[in-house]
């Protein structure tokens, strides 16, 4: 493997630096010594308060790109044009929301978003039943991101996918365990510039191996309909992408714990809110990156043999493996790394918060480091097994988005109707209120999908109308007191 020694040299450097941030993270956080699970807990899952406005922002790209961004958008474009980017430009109109809507009502209100849904009139057990329905939303989602990532890994490395999605796991299962919420958003940091400079290579070495200018390649996309997204004979389709992107994004970035902690983690309200919003730019930035690399791979594959690969998805990994340069070659695998780590770590440390807080708040808080392990570890095997199911199936980055979109549009009713309209509905968060509202949420999302079968962007819709219909009924039949605001 000595003409891999360049490689090894910057993948053994990024993990070598991510695991130092760990532990000055680690180091940085622990001025005095902590005497509660309280103290505890805010070290791990809120970094004491202390993110940055740079922090929470880059922490936010990293979290939502991810390795199927890096790997999943180009096979789109390939396959497709650029029509996905519709989703982002849904976005910007959702994260403004967030800001001025969301998070206000959430910030310094408690630990996780579903402590804040629970605080008025809710149970402990309502709190809990909440906190496990997302929890086993994002474990799924999550799963299809972490086996996109470690495509790239297992090709590189010459192992199979399985060995590769454990070796992805192990490693920031350790990092975590060093250094909290503040460790996660300083490699945030790191791996959203190894991924966006992933992206800007791919640039200029797919024209160079095609022995073709960019230029020209991207005006044979273009020619070719590869970088339309609006079709004016039928506008439905950017209609449904741009709506989608609005509600869907509101349902991940605005109610997930997994980016919430990374906005109710700021110093101040004002430097979240500057975050999310701005957010929403460099996502469309990044997109349109990496649909124009699906697009050069697209335009050198019409002069140059297809390799055999088994879908899309392993295009660009296999072009990496096999025509990067010694050294550009290592700081693409470093960057799907990152890509995907920076997923991995943010939602175990968002899971793991609400295990804490959520789901098991009674248990010994003398052994509170302890059960943070093994949460970890729990966490990390179920997302593991998710991703060996996901390894089956083809086209990654839809799937992956597909399975947020069954249960977001609930989450997000739950949290409207006890968060923002909640004058509108006076019940008690239970468990019998929140399992009525999935399962009116997720038969909503089934007649869209299956029934009437239009758009998956209109998924969302379907969970959150429905969600809010069972919730009005059940707020109709069984009122609670009003909430004095």
């Amino acid at each position: 493997m000595n003409f891999q020694f360049i490689d090894w040299v910057f993948i053994l450097g990024y993990i070598f630096v991510v695991f130092w941030l760990a532990v000055k993270s680690r180091d940085d956080m622990h001025e005095g010594e902590l005497k509660t699970p309280d103290e505890i807990a805010q070290e791990k899952y809120m970094a004491n308060k202390s993110l940055t406005f740079a922090e929470s922002i880059c922490s936010i790209i990293a979290t939502e790109v991810s390795a199927l961004t890096f790997i999943g958008v180009p096979a789109y474009a390939f396959k497709n044009d650029f029509s996905f980017i519709q989703i982002y430009m849904g976005a910007i109109a959702a994260r403004l929301v967030i800001a001025l809507v969301f998070l206000p009502r959430v910030y310094d209100q408690g630990l996780t978003i579903y402590e804040v849904m629970a605080k008025s009139t809710g149970l402990p057990s309502g709190q809990r039943t909440v906190a496990i329905f997302y929890s086993l939303s994002k474990i799924v989602s999550v799963g299809v991101r972490l086996f996109s990532g470690s495509i790239m890994v297992a090709t590189f490395f010459g192992v199979n996918i399985y060995m590769g999605l454990t070796v992805v796991v192990f490693m920031t299962l350790i990092y975590i365990q060093i250094g909290g919420l503040k460790a996660v958003v300083r490699t945030d940091m790191l791996q959203m510039a190894l991924f966006i400079i992933g992206g800007l290579l791919a640039h200029y070495i797919i024209p160079q191996t095609s022995n073709q200018s960019w230029g020209d390649m991207m005006s044979f996309a273009h020619a070719a309909g590869k970088t339309s997204f609006f079709n004016f004979s039928n506008p439905w389709p950017f209609i449904f992408g741009i709506m989608g992107g609005f509600l869907f994004d509101c349902s991940t970035h605005g109610v997930d714990q997994d980016f919430a902690q990374r906005l109710t983690a700021n110093k101040k309200l004002r430097n979240g809110q500057y975050a999310i919003f701005f957010s929403s730019f460099i996502s469309i930035s990044v997109g349109l990156l990496f649909l124009s690399v699906g697009a050069l791979l697209w335009v050198h594959y019409q002069t140059h043999p297809m390799p055999d690969v088994p879908n899309a998805d392993h295009l660009f990994p296999y072009f990496i493996v096999n025509y990067f340069p010694l050294g550009l070659r290592g700081i693409m695998v470093a960057g799907v790394l990152a890509a995907t780590m920076s997923v991995l770590d943010s939602t175990i440390n968002a899971l793991c918060a609400t295990a804490y807080n959520d789901i098991f708040p009674n248990r010994d808080p003398k052994k509170m480091e302890f059960f943070a392990v093994t949460d970890s570890i729990v966490i990390g095997l179920l997302i593991l097994g998710i991703a060996v199911i996901a390894s089956k199936n083809d086209g990654l980055l839809l799937l992956g988005l597909k399975a947020q979109s069954w249960t977001g549009g609930t989450l997000l009713a739950l949290f409207s109707s006890k968060v923002i309209f909640k004058k509108a509905f006076h019940y008690q968060l239970t468990p019998i209120s929140v399992v009525g509202a999935y399962i009116f949420g997720m038969s909503g999302v089934y007649m869209n999908a299956m029934v009437l079968q239009w758009d998956w962007n209109l998924n969302v819709y379907w969970g959150f109308s429905m969600g809010m219909i069972f919730l009005k009924i059940y707020a109709t039949l069984k009122p609670a007191k009003p909430v004095q605001s």
